[in-house]
């Protein structure tokens, strides 16, 4: 939202300078994100939080600026004409859930012309376009009260005005001059022959006021915040009047700003009022009522405030006293803060015009039964087994992904997943259902750090995953381990899961071959005969359907049964001395496993501390279905250093021993 200092001093004194109010206004909440000199103004550019739709007004800003030098407030009195009634155009809403309350004037006979230079600098000084008196009227009151107005050509309506949902087919050609389709998505201001505007977002061409119009029609209205969401999304569009009707609008402003816009247009464009029509209801807005305890204030603060201390600041921000009995205080909240509604609201209100770096620092008081009761709980026991779950995966290697649960339903398509949960209202049309699986995730995470020269990413992630279960849906959380690179990275997260079943599992861990949609090599993984996931290789078409250059290993495990199906961790003493290894270059012919190697290497040598794969090979010098693998075994005893001698002793058995087998040596 961007304000010029010019623009407050309408309705508010301010001694201080620039720098200044841009450090008492972060201070307090609102943080300016920009500002600059322009010509004898000053331009500031702050964050608006979704809660804070009033600093969608210089009138809501004005008032948070008073309240932080310490300056009373009061709002700019605006007197309401609604007679004469007018007899036509007549104004129908079709669902007061879309359009609650719509009002309109008629100002006849106005001269359509360039704004005057204050007009001009009020509006363009805060980032809007200048287009004529008529119009910068309505942006200029908008800008002031929040709520946005728009002004038609009257004379190019034909009929009665409609408040309804578009009709499929429908065109709408807006000032912009873009055509646009439109659905029963779309909210739309219509005439009894054609669609005018699109409500809440942009006025359409057929109607827009020019040189040659001689009579307005000024509408101002209250539209579903939703409604317009939907509407502006399926159109594609963004304005400043979505901005804010999507974040609600004040029906007491909106009277304020129409009345204030046509007075206006009568004075600076000798116009004549011709009349007022409404349909729907204004919503009531009741004032609400909040007692604190000043006690109970200090307590959740750490700090001790007087009353006279917190009654000043509050009168600032627009509370009005009520009573006082003792140390509690009775306040109407300001009629503009829909968003105060609890005692804590009113805590932070004083807290953030006090200045939090005023408020001095203290540890907070804890419930440690509460603590014990989540550590102790199922909760509490499953959240610390899916920590000690990182960990372990960390210390084998892998890093932890973080990724998000909304995936593209036309990318899962290509990994034959079509019957996934969908989103009725996405954000962006790539991230429209619920992901089935987090292939796609850590997928795009490979890829997206091979593009950026990180070579052999290792990743897992455990996280939940959605699918459909009947008429209802069903949510499992998922271990899941992915690496890119060559076959060696296919044995890296072989031995990173065989140490992770070593971990939480007395029982033997089983690879078994099995089929996997999507995978042309996988492994089922079992113990104990409880299957728990799989590991395999993603077929190369669909990797490079997903622009993947490098092969994808991915395995994907179930963390419900891991946690059922945990034993207690056996534990053995580790030895001290040092570990001494020896590479073999092995050649596997078709239909030899590197399981075989592994379990004569184990057999053989007794002292085996570890096999690592750290090489892969297939090539025309080897005879066809064979792989070439350079495995690194790590002898060590548990009572002594292992002598060189000793070592070469038992490496060379172990080489006599695989030759014997069947598996060649290069």
């Amino acid at each position: 939202m961007r304000f010029s200092l010019n623009f407050i001093k309408e309705f508010l004194d301010i001694d201080a300078d620039a720098e200044g109010l841009v450090e008492i206004l972060t201070q307090a909440g609102m943080e300016v994100e920009h500002y600059q000199k322009a010509g004898n103004d000053w331009i500031f550019d702050i964050e608006v939080t979704t809660n804070r739709y009033d600093w969608l007004s210089l009138v809501g800003i004005a008032r948070e600026i008073a309240a932080c030098l310490h300056k009373q407030f009061k709002l700019p009195s605006v007197k309401l004409v609604k007679k004469p009634l007018l007899g036509s155009p007549r104004i129908v809403i079709e669902n007061l859930k879309d359009c609650p309350y719509y009002i309109g004037r008629v100002i006849r006979g106005p001269k359509i012309a360039p704004s005057p230079g204050w007009l001009k600098d009020r509006v363009a000084n805060c980032g809007l376009s200048v287009i004529s008196n008529a119009v910068d009227i309505t942006n200029y009151c908008m800008l002031k009260w929040g709520n946005p107005l728009h002004v038609f050509d009257l004379d190019k309506i034909e009929g009665n005005i409609y408040i309804r949902r578009a009709r499929s087919g429908e065109k709408f050609v807006g000032i912009d001059e873009k055509e646009r389709n439109l659905s029963v998505e779309n909210l739309v201001i219509a005439d009894d022959k054609k669609v005018i505007a699109l409500a809440g977002v942009m006025g359409a061409k057929n109607t827009e006021v020019g040189p040659g119009t001689r009579n307005i029609f000024l509408e101002a209205a209250i539209f579903s915040p939703i409604s317009v969401r939907r509407s502006r999304r399926a159109a594609g569009l963004d304005t400043d009047s979505s901005y804010r009707f999507e974040r609600m609008v004040h029906p007491d402003c909106l009277e304020y700003a129409a009345q204030e816009a046509g007075d206006k247009i009568v004075e600076l464009c000798s116009g004549t009022f011709g009349g007022y029509a409404a349909a729907g209801k204004k919503p009531p807005v009741k004032q609400q009522k909040l007692t604190i305890d000043l006690d109970h204030m200090n307590r959740y603060l750490g700090q001790e405030f007087s009353g006279v201390k917190v009654k000043s600041i509050l009168a600032n921000l627009g509370f009005s006293l009520i009573k006082t009995a003792g140390q509690k205080m009775t306040l109407l909240v300001p009629q503009l803060r829909l968003d105060v509604k609890r005692e804590v609201d009113v805590y932070e209100e004083f807290s953030r015009v006090y200045g939090y770096n005023n408020i001095r620092t203290s540890i907070p008081f804890l419930v440690p039964q509460e603590k014990r009761a989540l550590s102790t709980g199922p909760l509490g026991k499953l959240y610390r087994f899916k920590n000690d779950l990182r960990a372990l995966m960390a210390s084998v290697g892998l890093r932890e992904a973080v990724t998000y649960s909304l995936e593209s339903s036309a990318q899962l398509a290509q990994l034959g997943e079509k019957d996934c949960i969908s989103l009725s209202n996405p954000m962006r049309s790539q991230e429209d259902v619920l992901r089935p699986t987090l292939l796609l995730s850590l997928l795009k995470a490979c890829r997206y750090n091979l593009n950026r020269g990180n070579n052999s990413p290792r990743f897992f992630e455990i996280a939940d995953v959605y699918a459909k279960a009947g008429r209802s849906f069903q949510e499992a959380c998922v271990l899941a381990v992915a690496a890119c690179g060559g076959q060696e990275e296919f044995f890296r997260l072989k031995q990173a899961v065989a140490e992770m079943s070593g971990v939480l599992f007395s029982g033997k861990i089983v690879f078994s071959v099995g089929a996997r949609p999507n995978f042309s090599n996988a492994l089922i993984i079992t113990i104990e005969g409880q299957v728990y996931g799989f590991l395999g290789k993603l077929d190369s078409n669909i990797g490079a359907s997903l622009d993947l250059k490098e092969d994808f290993y991915f395995g994907e495990f179930d963390v419900g049964l891991l946690y059922a199906g945990r034993q207690e961790k056996l534990l053995r003493r580790f030895s001290v001395y040092p570990a001494v290894y020896r590479d073999i270059s092995a050649l596997f012919a078709s239909g030899k496993k590197f399981k075989d190697a592994e379990v004569l290497i184990r057999s053989t040598a007794g002292a085996v501390n570890r096999l690592d794969v750290i090489d892969s090979y297939r090539g025309k010098d080897l005879p066809a279905g064979s792989l070439a693998l350079t495995i690194r075994v790590f002898y060590q005893a548990d009572d002594r250093t292992l002598t060189s001698a000793e070592v070469d002793e038992i490496h060379t058995r172990v080489r006599v021993r695989l030759e014997q087998s069947g598996i060649g040596l290069r």
